[in-house]
C-alpha cells in the first residue's frame, strides 16, 4: 500500500523518500507499554543522532523544581534573555529522553534561543494532570528569573495538547502567561474529525475513525470530555485568555482536523493565531529534522517567537 502513495510535485524529494523509508520499518508493537517505549526510543535516538550532527548546540541534563529537564544551548545564541520550554510528544506514554531532545535541538539552533525540554512524568504510571503539574513546576521556577513575556512554550502531538493544558492551568491558577505558544500536530481539543479517516487513506494505512485521546492514552483515565483544563478548546472563555498561538499540521496528519478547528476557535475568541498547514506532511513530520519541510517548520517557529516574545 505504501508503494501507491503519491505526493504532489511541491513536496520535496527528501520528504517523499523519508516517508517511504519510515513506512518500510517494522510497525510499533501493540499493547505492551514497555515495548512501545523501546520502539519509539529507537526511532527518536536515530533521528536525534542526525539532529545533533546537523544543528550546533550543547546539551546538559539537570533538574528544575524536582523535574528532570534537558537544557539545550545554541552555540551561536542571539536571544539570551529569552527561553523556550519544549514539551515532547508520545501519547503522554513515551518520548522521554531522546524524544524530548529531538524536539528541542533543531529549534534551539534555528531560533538561537535556549530551550529547556521537560521530561515530564508519563502514563500509565502517572495520569492527568501529572504532566501539567511538572510543566507548571518548571515554569514557576523559571519565572523567578525571567519575565513571562520572554518565555515561549511549544510541543508536538501530546506535547501540543500539553501546551494547551498548561496554559489553561496557568489561567485557572492566575499565573502570568507565556509570551507565545506553539502547538504542532496536537492541541487543546480531543483527537477527532475527518482527518482520522482521510490522513490514513492518503498514507495507505488503516482508517482510525473512532480513535481519541481518551481511548488511546491511559493519561486521560477518568478525565471528563468537558473539563476545561483537559480540553480547553471546547471553552471559548478559556481560549479568549490564550497568548498568541502558532499551530502546525499537515494534510496527512491524523490530528489535522483538531488542529485546524482549534485555530478557528482561537481566532473566534480574539486570539492572535497562525496556522501553518503543510501539503503532504504526516504526523510529526519535523522529527526528520533535516528535510526541507522540517527546516521550514523550525524557521517558522523561530520567526513566530521572535515576533511575540519580549
Amino acid at each position: 500500500m505504501v508503494d501507491a502513495v503519491r505526493f504532489a510535485p511541491w513536496v520535496s524529494d527528501e520528504a517523499a523518500a523519508t516517508f517511504r523509508a519510515e513506512a518500510a520499518t517494522p510497525p510499533a508493537p501493540a499493547g505492551d507499554i514497555a515495548a512501545l517505549r523501546v520502539h519509539y526510543d529507537a526511532f527518536n535516538r536515530r533521528h536525534l543522532d542526525t539532529a545533533l550532527a546537523a544543528y550546533s548546540v550543547d546539551v546538559a541534563e539537570e533538574e528544575i523544581a524536582g523535574v528532570k529537564v534537558y537544557r539545550v544551548e545554541p552555540r551561536e545564541p542571539a536571544n539570551e534573555q529569552r527561553l523556550l520550554l519544549c514539551l515532547h510528544g508520545g501519547a503522554f506514554m513515551w518520548g522521554a529522553g531522546a524524544g524530548a531532545l529531538l524536539e528541542a535541538v533543531p529549534v534551539a539552533a534555528t531560533a538561537r534561543t535556549r530551550v529547556i525540554a521537560i521530561d515530564y512524568e508519563l502514563a500509565p504510571e502517572h495520569i492527568f494532570p501529572a504532566a501539567v503539574n511538572d510543566v507548571l513546576a518548571v515554569y514557576r521556577a523559571v519565572l523567578e528569573r525571567l519575565p513571562a513575556a520572554s518565555i515561549g512554550v511549544y510541543g508536538c502531538s501530546a506535547g501540543g495538547a500539553l501546551t494547551a493544558q498548561s496554559v489553561a492551568r496557568m489561567v485557572a491558577d492566575g499565573v502570568a502567561l507565556p509570551g507565545a505558544i506553539a502547538m504542532l500536530h496536537g492541541t487543546g481539543l480531543e483527537l477527532g474529525g475527518d482527518s482520522l479517516s482521510t490522513a490514513p487513506a492518503l498514507l495507505g494505512m488503516p482508517d482510525q475513525a473512532g480513535t481519541s485521546f481518551r481511548t488511546m492514552s491511559a493519561y486521560f483515565t477518568g478525565v471528563d470530555a468537558g473539563d476545561p483544563l483537559a480540553f480547553p478548546g471546547e471553552h471559548p472563555d478559556m481560549l479568549a485568555k490564550f497568548p498568541p498561538s502558532l499551530l502546525v499540521t499537515g494534510t496527512r496528519d491524523f490530528f489535522a482536523s483538531s488542529v485546524t478547528v482549534m485555530h478557528r476557535r482561537l481566532l473566534a475568541a480574539g486570539v492572535e493565531a497562525q496556522l501553518l498547514y503543510f501539503e503532504g506532511m504526516w504526523h510529526a513530520h519535523h522529527m526528520a529534522t533535516t528535510m526541507p519541510e522540517a527546516r521550514e517548520t523550525f524557521a517558522a517557529l523561530a520567526r513566530f517567537f521572535d515576533r511575540y516574545l519580549a
